[in-house]
């Protein structure tokens, strides 16, 4: 029970998520399309029924809740960082499910209402979520589930943390540029793609560092 306080903030998104889906769900015709993807210009270009909407958002909602609630029982990472993961885990677990919320009953919103507003608020939700992140990322302890996991952050203690340091500022910045996209450059398409680009070439960036940063540490101290 103690453990589960640790997650309430988490359990009251995916209670309010599941009563406001309900209300969506029995005011939307049976044969309703839901938005589900995006394509690289901001449009939807996939849709789904209200069933599988519903069934996939509970699935995945519960999914991660459970995930990250039961990482005790199965990580031996979790137990090695067991003081730093009892503050990251229930804190990244709440900003997960919360934005995964806002964003099905975004799309909810979108095919009750018929059509998108003129701000991409998807982009816009993104983008928030990626500043969240950057913020929780030099946070995380090293694990094989959360944050920047390559080979080389995973066998160097100072990799991972070098490069979750970068990598917050990187996904802030990635986060920014949505946040722009999806307030500004919304009539522009190639705006669109260029700052699209230039977003993931900065989210993509932590992995070559930390390949770098990895390289100048045993060069430094060769066994």
């Amino acid at each position: 029970m103690l453990r589960l306080k640790r997650f309430k903030w988490s359990v009251l998104v995916i209670i309010l998520q599941f009563i406001v889906m309900g209300y969506f769900l029995s005011i939307l015709p049976a044969d309703a399309k839901i938005p589900i993807h995006w394509n690289i210009h901001n449009e939807i270009d996939g849709w789904t029924t209200k069933t599988n909407a519903a069934l996939f958002n509970v699935a995945v909602s519960l999914g991660l809740f459970l995930l990250m609630f039961l990482m005790p029982y199965y990580s031996p990472w979790y137990r090695r960082y067991s003081k730093r993961n009892e503050n990251f885990i229930p804190a990244i677990t709440f900003i997960l499910l919360l934005f995964l919320a806002l964003i099905n009953l975004y799309c909810l919103y979108i095919a009750a209402r018929g059509k998108e507003p003129a701000i991409k608020l998807i982009q816009v939700l993104i983008g928030l979520l990626f500043i969240f992140l950057g913020n929780l990322l030099p946070k995380a302890p090293r694990n094989f589930f959360v944050g920047i996991r390559t080979p080389w952050t995973l066998a160097n203690e100072e990799v991972w943390i070098k490069t979750h340091r970068l990598g917050g500022w990187m996904f802030v910045f990635s986060g920014l540029i949505m946040v722009l996209n999806g307030f500004i450059l919304t009539a522009n398409k190639t705006l669109q793609e260029i700052s699209g680009i230039f977003a993931l070439v900065i989210l993509l960036y932590p992995v070559l560092y930390s390949f770098l940063i990895f390289r100048k540490l045993e060069n430094r101290n060769p066994k």
